[in-house]
């Protein structure tokens, strides 16, 4: 993944490219999201990124945590609702298992999974993030500039302890009305939109990740890691190489790179 340098450059990269045009950019984002619910066991509408890997069939995933815009309080999903991001905790980073000794006593045609929550060394070496409100990031001046339209999507820097040096944004889009975005233009740029799944609503309150991927400002899907188990239980994978799989914001092309440690 590459330049800008910071959260604070992309954002205002993103509202450079967009024109400050906040409905057009979230009519834009929904046609560059694949469909969510059915990638993986257990998939979310809210999952907005995953990581998959060559030791197993288990999956890394992040989402968004959300609070009713009204009641101002938890919810499961935000589909079919407004939203506002939960600030004090935005993002809950967390394994889906699905290959396990425990499973293997079941029959072979069973679908077994279950939801696991990272531990420390997860956490501080390998897969934790932290997001936290991009104004924070941002000088005075940008702030007075681009802070009021990056608000109306709740944007948040987000940092990977694998990436430190690779600037993140999360929105959260909010639901544009009825209907489902999924226009002709999205069907004609070339977008995959492999996996299957469900398509976005407009209703839904939809958490997006944009990056640069391959030097092209890209939606953030999924991300693949393949590594070299240690010979004993006290040392760390050593990661080969890391690949980034993402939607390019403006042509709706499938974009790509590959981080060889």
């Amino acid at each position: 993944m590459g330049n800008p340098k910071d959260a604070s450059s992309l954002a205002h990269t993103l509202y450079e490219q967009c024109k400050g045009d906040a409905t057009s950019l979230n009519r834009l984002l929904r046609q560059r999201v694949s469909p969510r619910g059915n990638r993986f066991e257990r998939d979310t509408p809210d999952t907005f990124l995953y990581i998959e890997r060559s030791k197993n069939r288990n999956v890394v995933a992040y989402a968004a945590r959300l609070l009713d815009a009204v009641t101002q309080k938890s919810v499961s999903s935000g589909a079919g609702r407004s939203c506002i991001m939960d600030h004090s905790n935005p993002v809950h980073a967390y394994f889906i298992v699905l290959e396990s000794s425990k499973f293997k006593e079941h029959q072979e045609n069973v679908v077994m999974s279950e939801i696991k929550e990272l531990n420390f060394i997860e956490r501080r070496l390998a897969y934790g993030c932290s997001a936290k409100p991009i104004c924070r990031t941002m000088s005075d001046s940008m702030k007075e500039g681009i802070g009021p339209w990056l608000k109306h999507f709740d944007t948040h820097a987000l940092t990977y302890v694998a990436l430190p040096g690779h600037p993140l944004l999360l929105l959260l889009l909010p639901p544009l009305g009825g209907g489902t975005e999924n226009s002709a233009e999205a069907e004609g740029t070339g977008q995959t939109n492999s996996g299957g799944g469900n398509k976005q609503e407009a209703t839904d309150t939809l958490a997006v990740l944009l990056g640069f991927v391959g030097g092209v400002l890209s939606v953030l899907q999924r991300v693949y890691v393949c590594s070299v188990e240690p010979k004993h239980f006290y040392q760390l994978p050593t990661v080969k190489y890391i690949e980034f799989f993402g939607v390019s914001l403006e042509s709706g092309l499938d974009t790509y790179e590959k981080m060889t440690n």
